[in-house]
């Protein structure tokens, strides 16, 4: 028998196998067939190559499209980016824009108490050297601007006009070796010629050694010396020295004004009073 079925395994193996078809066949046909065994097992089977195929399918779809995916998030980042920087661009715009008003809203209040007849200009360069410290105005003799005009800004005295052309002005700085302003101590009304030195410090010189002067104290424009209106800030003292021997003080002076800061002047005449600074 055993031998029968050795010889005979793969006839007998086909023939149960087309008679299980036959029967799966008939049984489904008749809707008797509640639970297929080998349809399980075929899908059990099968399932783990499914999946590797549909994720295979999905590697190589996301692959064809990232280079499209990549191109639109570039460009994105580039748009962003310009958005970016025009944005900053407008706030830089809308800063300057604001502090400018405010310097000329500065300069529009202090115009009204310098007197009358005053020109606005604007600073376009500065020179400043150890021999020589100056700078140029945009508005010159077509404007009404004369050599000798005082230059002033709200925060103090600026300097004094040397040399005038149509369309701008050359001024001598306060801190100029060559300047000299006539100044009051306005505690003590002592007074005193403001002016550069060589060493890039600006002093006070020719006051008596017998005035009592202070660190901090303000100095004003007297108005002796037919430039600057009077009462105009000019600076504060910053340290006073006594020397052992002759007349006068060794005063070094701050300056209100730093004319590499300012952007805008008044340059008016010498002949008329201005307000006292105020304390």
């Amino acid at each position: 028998m055993l031998a029968f079925l050795r010889r005979n395994q793969i006839l007998l193996s086909s023939c149960f196998c087309l008679i299980l078809s036959l029967y799966l066949l008939a049984a489904s046909a008749r809707g008797q067939l509640k639970y297929d065994p080998v349809g399980s097992a075929v899908l059990w089977l099968v399932r783990p190559l499914q999946s590797g195929a549909q994720a295979v399918s999905n590697w190589i779809k996301e692959m064809s499209q990232s280079p499209v995916t990549l191109a639109n998030l570039r460009s994105e980042n580039d748009k962003l980016r310009k958005q970016m920087l025009h944005l900053e661009a407008e706030r830089n715009r809308l800063l300057e824009g604001e502090a400018a008003n405010k310097r000329l809203q500065e300069l529009l209040d202090f115009r009204s108490q310098v007197p009358s007849g005053s020109v606005t200009a604007a600073i376009i360069a500065n020179t400043a050297s150890t021999w020589f410290q100056s700078c140029l105005l945009n508005k010159g003799s077509a404007d009404n601007v004369r050599k000798g005009m005082a230059v002033v800004s709200p925060q103090g005295i600026v300097g004094q006009v040397v040399s005038v052309t149509p369309q701008s002005a050359k001024v001598l700085l306060i801190t100029d070796a060559n300047s000299g302003v006539d100044v009051l101590v306005q505690r003590t009304r002592s007074r005193g010629i403001v002016s550069g030195a060589l060493d890039g410090t600006v002093v006070m010189k020719y006051v008596k050694r017998s005035d009592e002067l202070q660190e901090g104290d303000r100095l004003i424009t007297s108005g002796l010396d037919g430039v600057f209106p009077k009462g105009l800030l000019v600076g504060t003292i910053g340290k006073v020295r006594r020397q052992q021997a002759g007349l006068f003080q060794s005063i070094e002076v701050v300056p209100a004004v730093h004319a590499g800061q300012l952007e805008e002047v008044l340059i008016v005449g010498g002949d008329a009073p201005a307000p006292a600074a105020k304390g």
